[in-house]
């Protein structure tokens, strides 16, 4: 019998098993991550059903734990179900969570417990869910002081998508909730439609600043409560939400506020900002406030895309038009204040630079007036509609100097003030048009002043995000920014080069990049999360021809940090190095790997090894006798010194003879010989053999010398066991020594080897081809130890092959004629030995499918 704290735990468990093991749960289990390390994921919200009915039935009380999981279970066994519409079990189902939640609700604050069952009511299409959802996220905002950013995206989902199917009834109450709150903790907020008396702080300088000091104000955020508000009157825009306004005003309101703070992107045209009934001037200039918000936030989005393909602005250009058309109307009947005018036509102004429109930026020279900017001091607000000024007659009327500097007086005859105005318009430009934003830049530095660097480094990262490396790279060399934004403006430089992997970059670039890196980090080790991009970078510059000069700077980053770096960048590395024919650097930088961690120190020396033996085997000469040099001194040492004995060993065997480094190559043989089984060793001695024997050399006689001596240390020393290949190496270096072995020595020679077991058709050892006497040479005493057994295709024809070039070349025609027909017959023979070998083996799978005993075959 399981007390009720037991069943709690059980349906925890269970619970926290069903959901995905990523994600954050305020109720998972501690032992559930245990459990899903030996056990596949899989659902239990049947068995946590069964088990919460149980304890209900024995009386036992449901404690939170047990009523979140009750309510997820209940919940996702209706979206398992995928019920079009909902069917009657599904919806007492949701009545069922929904209870759990009203229990639970009060005193949770945890955005897990709420966002889940919200998300699922609005997944489900049914008016009567939607409804649930509005009630219950008016009881969150209404209870909750700071919202939760999931919550208040929960609630911008609502309103955009399903707004036009809630009932009168939850849009007043979302309505009412969102008064309340805006109302907390003041007194004199009433419905009004003066706008005069509305004041912005000196930080608040456009329509977004607005749209975000609104947003926070009315849902707050950590540190900031919604009912500490700001020293100013902003606050009077609430008044749309009052109940004083008609229904439709308020909840169109609440849409642009959602659609402003929802991160989906919406269509935009003039009918969403334009009505065919009177509006309060709140509720207008609310409309102007967060439909030039919505789309500043669009423009910026776009702003890249325009500079580089052409982008449809219809919608955003129609759409400003209209809220242009709506704030010239609330200018001309109510009196604005100067600040809420100043900021609004920086908006105007802004948008206007963005989509270069000309008509826009005329037009938004009356909002404004320049002659009274001038009166008293400058404020922030007045400084950036200045700047947003220039910015959009630059784009509109061409970077002319003239044009800068009437716009600049008209504005103020301060010079510190007219540089400050400068600088903050190129910083305005740069995003939208870096070429117009440097001729900006110039004009600053032609009035005897120098930008701030803060400006200089914006300029120079929007060079390096539209791709215009060989500019940004000349701020680079300035040197006037801080350490810390090098290193950005070096990564920014980074994803450039990685983002366009075929476009040519002058040497400059890269030279450029080298020395600033190794003045960076030459002294330093760089912040952990630039490593990506920097591991990204290095092997970049590396593939470009760089590797060499960028080894210092790895090393030194190394010594200091040995961790920094991922091992799969070095491997990435020493790749592109070999690749490049930068043996030397790469085998310094493996040497340095090897002193600081061994542990990946042998896998990486292998692979560079096998590397950059492939690499060498491509670019080998093709010719018989091979020069020296392909294969380089240090690479050939570092082979020699490798104790690995894996399948590449044949290949670095083969390269190493063929580049004829001979030394190195029996010191790899000699060091593998004693761990590797004695075919691979025969094998092995039989590779190293047939390189020496085509080392070039001006005496025959010499080279069979050298390869009997090597034969016989080979026997002595390393159990080195002769085969039939071996034997056709000896018999193809004598054959070539023809001033010793002509036509006569030859056929005696050919002869001794039908004695020694070779196969010669209708011939035998007691009577060879060419009856010759039995006669010793160099090596043929040996041939009766060799194995019994011989290949036709290794053994064989390539042994026949040799004899009949070697007798065609002494003009011995009968001889070769009668090896060729010796060739014939054994190949006929071994072509028919296969046959027969194939027909067998499809004669036993017969037999064998037929023979088959079944499975549930009774034995006798």
């Amino acid at each position: 019998m399981l007390d009720f704290r037991m069943l709690t735990l059980l349906i925890g468990l269970f619970g926290s098993l069903s959901v995905d093991p990523r994600t954050s749960v305020v109720y998972r289990v501690a032992q559930a991550p245990r459990l899903l390390e030996v056990s596949t994921h899989r659902t239990h919200w049947a068995f946590v059903l069964k088990v919460g009915k149980y304890k209900l039935e024995r009386g036992m009380p449901l404690q939170d734990s047990d009523r979140f999981w009750l309510m997820r279970a209940e919940l996702a066994m209706v979206q398992a179900k995928h019920l079009k519409p909902l069917s009657g079990d599904a919806y007492s189902a949701i009545l069922r969570a929904r209870t759990h939640y009203h229990i639970i609700r009060r005193h949770s604050h945890c955005s897990e417990v709420h966002a889940y069952y919200l998300e699922t009511l609005l997944a489900i299409p049914d008016p009567r869910l939607l409804d649930f959802a509005a009630c219950d996220l008016s009881f969150l905002l209404r209870t909750h002081r700071v919202c939760h950013p999931r919550l208040q995206r929960l609630l911008y989902r609502l309103v955009i998508r399903h707004g036009a199917f809630l009932s009168t009834r939850s849009q007043e109450a979302i309505l009412g909730v969102l008064w309340s709150r805006a109302c907390q903790g003041t007194t004199d907020l009433v419905a009004e439609d003066g706008l005069s008396d509305i004041a912005l702080d000196d930080c608040i300088s456009d329509a977004t600043a607005i749209a975000r000091s609104l947003s926070a104000a009315l849902f707050g955020f950590p540190g900031h409560l919604p009912n500490d508000k700001p020293e100013n009157s902003i606050g009077h825009l609430f008044s749309v939400f009052s109940s004083a306004h008609a229904l439709s005003l308020r909840w169109s309101s609440l849409i642009l506020f959602s659609i402003f703070n929802s991160s989906e992107m919406l269509h935009l045209n003039g009918s969403h900002w334009t009505s065919e009934h009177a509006m309060p001037q709140v509720t207008s200039c609310w409309q102007v406030i967060f439909g030039l918000a919505t789309v500043e936030k669009i423009s910026q989005e776009l702003s890249s895309a325009l500079a580089t393909q052409p982008t449809p602005t219809e919608g955003i250009l129609q759409t400003t038009r209209s809220l242009h058309q709506l704030w010239l109307t609330i200018m001309r009947s109510c009196l604005v204040s100067r600040g809420l005018a100043c900021a609004i036509a920086t908006s105007f102004l802004r948008i206007a630079s963005v989509l270069a429109d000309a008509t826009l930026f005329y037009d938004c020279q009356d909002l404004y007036r320049i002659e009274d900017s001038s009166e008293g001091p400058w404020t922030s607000m007045q400084k950036a509609f200045a700047a947003q000024y220039i910015a959009a007659a630059v784009r509109v009327q061409g970077p002319l100097p003239d044009v800068v500097l009437t716009a600049l007086e008209a504005f103020s005859s301060d010079s510190k003030q007219q540089h400050q105005v400068l600088a903050s318009a190129v910083e305005a430009l740069a995003p939208i048009d870096p070429s117009l934003a440097y001729t900006l830049y110039i004009i600053a530095q032609g009035k005897e002043t120098e930008p701030s660097p803060g400006v200089t480094h914006t300029l120079a990262m929007s060079f390096a995000r539209r791709g215009a490396l060989r500019q940004a790279i000349l701020f680079l060399r300035d040197g006037q920014f801080s350490l810390e934004k090098r290193g950005i403006l070096v990564s920014a430089v980074a994803r450039g080069l990685r983002a366009n992997p075929r476009t040519r970059h002058p040497e400059s670039v890269f030279v450029a990049i080298v020395d600033e890196l190794a003045a960076l980090y030459h002294s330093h080790v760089p912040p952990e999360h630039f490593r990506g991009h920097l591991e990204q970078l290095f092997v970049l510059l590396a593939q470009h021809g760089r590797g060499s000069q960028l080894f210092p700077v790895v090393l030194s980053i190394f010594r200091r940090f040995p961790g920094f770096f991922q091992p799969q960048f070095f491997v990435r590395y020493c790749r592109v190095l070999v690749r490049h024919r930068q043996f030397a650097t790469a085998s310094k930088l493996l040497d340095t790997i090897t002193a600081v961690h061994p542990k990946i120190a042998r896998s990486l020396c292998i692979l560079t090894d096998r590397i950059a033996v492939q690499t060498k085997t491509l670019r080998v000469s093709k010719r018989i006798t091979p020069l020296r040099g392909p294969t380089s001194i240090g690479l050939s040492s570092r082979l020699r010194r490798c104790p690995y004995a894996g399948p590449p060993l044949e290949r670095w065997l083969q390269e190493l003879l063929r580049s004829g480094r001979l030394l190195a190559a029996k010191h790899i043989f000699a060091s593998a010989a004693s761990t590797i089984p004695s075919a691979r060793c025969t094998a092995l001695g039989n590779i190293l053999l047939h390189g020496v024997s085509r080392q070039p050399t001006l005496r025959n006689g010499r080279r069979v010398r050298k390869i009997l001596a090597l034969l016989e240390t080979l026997v002595k020393n390393h159990g080195f066991r002769p085969d039939r290949v071996t034997a056709n190496i000896l018999i193809k270096i004598m054959i070539n020594w023809r001033s010793a072995f002509d036509s006569s020595r030859l056929r005696d020679l050919f002869d001794q080897l039908v004695r020694g077991g070779y196969p010669a058709a209708d011939y035998s050892p007691l009577h060879p081809p060419f009856d010759t006497r039995q006669a010793q040479f160099p090596g043929s005493s040996g041939l009766s130890k060799l194995p019994s057994f011989v290949s036709f295709e290794k053994h064989s024809r390539p042994l026949f092959k040799m004899f009949i070039k070697a007798f065609y070349l002494c003009n011995d025609v009968e001889a070769a004629r009668r090896v060729v027909g010796i060739l014939k017959v054994e190949e006929y023979k071994n072509t028919m030995a296969k046959e027969a070998r194939q027909r067998a083996r499809t004669r036993g799978r017969i037999d064998c499918k037929r023979n088959v005993i079944p499975l549930d075959a009774t034995a006798p």
